[in-house]
């Protein structure tokens, strides 16, 4: 007997699409036919849960130099979204769906290659201190909001310079304001936390600061940030560091351990991939000012993190119950401090790490044509571009 598939009762098509977890399974449910189209376009808008667990994607070099596609953790898979326009550019911020890239004159530009909008270069920030390959010059750029649903309340904030300094500006500003003191500077990670703006450096320290612009247009004057944490130098250097929001609500710093060797005793230290992390929650008081405890976790609940270069990235392991392991970190490669011009090797060191067992895993197999491209970054695309693609079928 014939098949009706196209007009299966709903109840069966939205079983089937609770076991679909990524965006684009979805999209290709949605267009087999009108009726899926309108079963899936439903549970979409229904299901809460997806919403807030959109799985993200890992941008890494394809075998043509002049591309690179999105991994999938879920399908281990690359799918065909050719991003031509980021080919060569190292990738300084993924956030809300944008990526961010600089250019040699320091201008940071932001781009969404899920949406059909222009790109938002930002005025130029002034960068004394710099590393020779420009492209490192600018550490980390994070927003605040989506630039299209908030396109006159975002705000941008960057990590810059050899000397790791930090800086902001609000949308429509033609200015950038610095926060630096001379005491506190190497910082790795930028976040924004109920209504402050946090950063990490490698020695521990947290500073916060409140979005106080600048009224100077030179540029010259500079604001001191809150000291939330005091680290020390003699404290274990991690250079690499994440502040990571929790599905509680909660900050917490992720810490995480290289293996660096000077394997030629030329004084140049070689990146030979993780050796641990840590994580922490951060107790603070009541303003958000200082840390009054610092709890290390044995175990994230029901939290499953994604860091590197990207806003981190917190999804649920109930959610994805038998697809992802709990307790674990998916890490991509951002560290560059000691490589040579640039990644020679890299990028390599992408694992999974269990903080229950202290044991590591693979979540995209190393491809010889990684050699020599530009770090890999985690891409979150847009709850609404689903919506979108969606509508691009039967509109």
């Amino acid at each position: 007997m014939e098949k009706d598939w196209a007009n299966l009762d709903s109840l069966a098509l939205n079983t089937i699409l609770e076991k679909l977890m990524e965006p684009i399974y979805q999209i290709w449910f949605g267009c087999v036919c009108k009726n899926w189209y309108s079963v899936a376009k439903l549970n979409h808008q229904n299901n809460h849960q997806f919403r807030s667990n959109i799985f993200p994607m890992l941008m890494i070099p394809t075998e043509s130099p002049e591309k690179r596609g999105l991994y999938s953790v879920l399908g281990n898979r690359v799918y065909p979204f050719q991003l031509t326009m980021l080919y060569k550019k190292r990738c300084c911020g993924s956030s809300h769906g944008w990526l961010a890239t600089v250019d040699e004159n320091y201008v940071i530009t932001w781009v969404n290659p899920f949406k059909d909008v222009a790109p938002i270069s930002l005025p130029r920030i002034h960068c004394h201190w710099s590393y020779k390959n420009y492209e490192f010059n600018v550490h980390k750029v994070t927003l605040s909001d989506d630039p299209i649903t908030s396109p006159n309340d975002y705000v941008v904030a960057v990590i810059y310079s050899i000397r790791g300094l930090l800086a902001f500006i609000k949308a429509g500003q033609e200015f950038w304001t610095y926060i630096q003191d001379t005491n506190h500077f190497g910082f790795i990670d930028v976040t924004f936390y109920k209504g402050l703006v946090y950063a990490v450096n490698r020695w521990k320290t947290i500073v916060s600061f409140d979005l106080c612009y600048s009224s100077d247009p030179s540029g010259m004057e500079r604001k001191i940030p809150n000291v939330a944490l005091q680290g020390s130098y003699d404290e274990t250097y991690s250079p690499l560091t994440y502040l990571v929001k929790s599905l509680e609500g909660e900050l917490w710093m992720v810490r995480r351990f290289i293996i660096r060797e000077d394997t030629d005793g030329d004084d140049v230290f070689y990146n030979k991939g993780t050796e641990s992390i840590l994580v922490f929650k951060l107790e603070l008081d009541d303003k958000g000012e200082k840390v009054r405890h610092l709890v290390e976790l044995e175990s994230l609940g029901d939290n499953i993190l994604f860091v590197g270069d990207n806003d981190s990235i917190t999804l649920s392991a109930s959610y994805f119950s038998g697809y992802l392991q709990k307790d674990s970190i998916y890490y991509s490669d951002n560290y560059y401090d000691d490589e040579p011009d640039p990644y020679p090797n890299g990028p390599f060191d992408l694992g999974i790490y269990n903080v229950k067992h202290r044991s590591f895993g693979v979540h995209c197999p190393y491809k010889p044509y990684f050699k020599g491209m530009v770090p890999p970054i985690w891409v979150a695309p847009p709850f609404q571009w689903v919506d979108e693609c969606f509508d691009l079928f039967f509109n």
